[in-house]
């Protein structure tokens, strides 16, 4: 799975499928096409003339600042809109109403607050970024990037904005486009590992496993080790047959990470360099810390079924575990036809 290094302002992080070929059937790795998604920016409402608050209100702003500081929500909810009431064109008020239903986790109020903001002054970077932020959290991704690129329109080496913008695009599933904005943000943050990591997945998604690595690694040297970049690494080495760094990755993860998925991955990365002891070792390691992970299931019943095969069909035990591994696979998962292909095809 390619796991984009972290998400930004409560957006969902993303997973996307990578998978890599192993055994007698586990496929290959290739990027979808790029999504053909209209992203013109919309025509915005003319704004109105703004009317500057009075001595007054700027009173009554920093007391429902204060209230929202505090975690007095419905106090600071309630000045705001007293304040809206009196001048909707306070574009301050829109903003602080804004984040304070963000804080409450009312999405869908927050979002018409930014939007109105965002039209009453079309130049007000804040108002374009939150609008953007909350779009994202609310998985309005096309929306969310033209608030973003008229936020950049306004401050154009934002690095934030562009970390945000590579992200919505990667769950567009446009990683092309992220490449364009993670190198930006590279550029202006070269020493930023999460801009590293942030391209890494955008050219791993493009299927650019070389270069992705060379991110990786540097995100890694900044930010230590890191169990989801280490994962990505694994994937993009095995994808790019450099196999044994996949398993020297994959010891790094097993040790920081024990997870069922991760001995998987390392089982995988074993049976390709031809180590099947290893391989059948790291699977066993991943179905005793989960019972029903299928895919290491699958991973031990193709180590014993290749013994059994090499071996001219004479080891049984082999043959029975082969058997019971894939039967237990089909209980956890049972849509698995290249699986059922094999039972019927070996009579296990």
């Amino acid at each position: 799975m390619i796991h984009p290094y972290r998400g930004h302002s409560g957006s969902v992080c993303l997973c996307l499928a990578a998978a890599w070929a192993i055994g007698l059937f586990f496929g290959g790795c290739s990027a979808p096409p790029e999504a053909s998604v209209d992203l013109e920016p919309e025509i915005l409402i003319r704004p109105i003339v703004l009317k500057t608050p009075t001595p007054e209100q700027s009173l009554i702003l920093a007391e429902a600042h204060d209230a929202a500081a505090g975690g007095d929500y419905s106090s600071a909810v309630v000045l705001f809109e007293d304040l809206l009431d009196a001048n909707p064109s306070l574009t301050l008020a829109y903003l602080g109403l804004g984040e304070v239903y963000v804080d409450m986790g009312e999405l869908g109020s927050a979002e018409p607050a930014f939007a109105r903001a965002a039209r009453l002054e079309p130049g007000n970077f804040e108002a374009q970024f939150g609008h953007g932020e909350v779009l994202q959290m609310l998985d309005r991704m096309v929306e969310a990037v033209r608030a973003y690129q008229r936020a950049l329109a306004i401050k154009p080496d934002s690095v934030q904005v562009l970390v945000n913008m590579t992200t919505a695009y990667l769950e567009l599933n446009m990683p092309r486009s992220a490449i364009t904005s993670a190198r930006r943000a590279v550029e202006l943050a070269p020493d930023d590992g999460r801009t590293r990591a942030d391209l890494g997945v955008a050219y791993q998604q493009e299927s650019m496993f070389d270069e992705a690595v060379k991110e990786y690694e540097v995100a890694l040297e900044l930010l230590g080790s890191d169990p989801r970049i280490v994962g990505n690494l694994v994937e993009c080495y095995a994808a790019a047959n450099r196999f044994q760094e996949a398993v020297n990755a994959g010891q790094v993860l097993v040790r920081i990470s024990p997870t069922p998925e991760t001995w998987e991955r390392l089982g995988r990365a074993y049976f390709r360099i031809s180590d099947f002891a290893a391989s059948l070792e790291a699977y066993r390691a991943s179905v005793e810390l989960d019972p029903e992970y299928w895919a290491a299931l699958n991973g031990i019943a193709v180590n014993e079924l290749n013994r059994w095969l090499t071996g001219g069909r004479t080891d049984s035990k082999a043959r029975d575990a082969a058997a019971k591994a894939l039967r237990a696979s089909l209980r956890a998962n049972p849509d698995q036809p290249k699986v059922v292909r094999l039972v019927t095809t070996y009579g296990l």
